[in-house]
Formats: structure tokens, C-alpha cells, sequence
């Protein structure tokens, strides 16, 4: 399955964790690089490199923060949030497939334990900042 996500947001230019980045950027709103680097628990040279190329492709922007002028604030722009529109449809097509794989009452099964999974090692959503 993560071959075939791979394959499909290839066209698109954005690699899946790019596109947890744009997700994110989307449900918090503006933020610092470092807490992405945070949310994510991966280190801020990996973080550097995901947003460097997202500021590249036009996807986000990065402004200094008028309220610490130390550090940036990166933001989706509007080719942002319509290239995450992409992203969302490809992760929506492969949880199809996993229910097409397994059938609707499997499916719904392991799309739990693998949250319960998730939730029990640390996984959740990014926050917002002052969360």
C-alpha cells in the first residue's frame, strides 16, 4: 500500500510526509518551523528539508513572526491547500482499497486498531502552538 501511495502523490510532486506537512499546516493554521519539527517528533534538519522544497513548489510560504522576530512562521498557500485537495484524494483512495481489500467490516476494524495503535504509542494530530 505505501508503494502505491508513493507512486500516486509522485505525479504530484509531494512526498507523503510533505503532505502530513500541508495537512497539518491546514488543521493549525500558521506556524513555526520548529514546532512542526515538534508535532511530528522529527528533527529540525529533516523538517528544514521537507518545508524547503514545499517553498520551492509555491505550496507554502515563510514570513518572520511579527511577535519573536528570531524564528519563522510558514503558511499554506492557496497552491497549498489545492495540492493537499490531491493528497487527501489519494489517501482517500487507498483507504478504499484496504476496504475493497478486506471488505467494509474488516476494514472498519483495522482502520481502529490501527488508530488504537497509533494513540497507544504517542500518535495524535498537531496542535496548535499554544495548545
Amino acid at each position: 500500500m505505501e508503494k502505491r501511495v508513493t507512486a500516486l502523490l509522485r505525479a504530484s510532486g509531494v512526498r507523503h510526509r510533505q503532505g502530513l506537512i500541508l495537512d497539518a499546516l491546514h488543521r493549525i493554521g500558521p506556524t513555526s518551523q520548529r514546532h512542526l519539527a515538534k508535532e511530528f517528533d522529527i528533527s529540525p534538519g529533516s523538517i528544514s528539508s521537507m518545508t524547503d522544497r514545499l517553498l520551492a513548489l509555491g505550496f507554502i510560504t515563510r514570513n518572520t513572526n511579527v511577535d519573536d522576530r528570531r524564528s519563522d512562521v510558514l503558511e499554506l498557500t492557496p497552491n497549498g491547500l489545492a495540492m493537499l485537495t490531491v493528497v487527501l484524494d489519494v489517501w482517500q483512495g487507498a483507504d478504499e482499497s484496504i476496504e475493497t481489500a478486506l471488505g467494509p467490516t474488516k476494514a472498519a476494524q483495522f482502520f481502529a486498531l490501527a488508530a488504537e495503535l497509533c494513540n497507544a504509542q504517542g500518535g495524535r494530530a498537531p496542535q496548535h502552538e499554544d495548545a
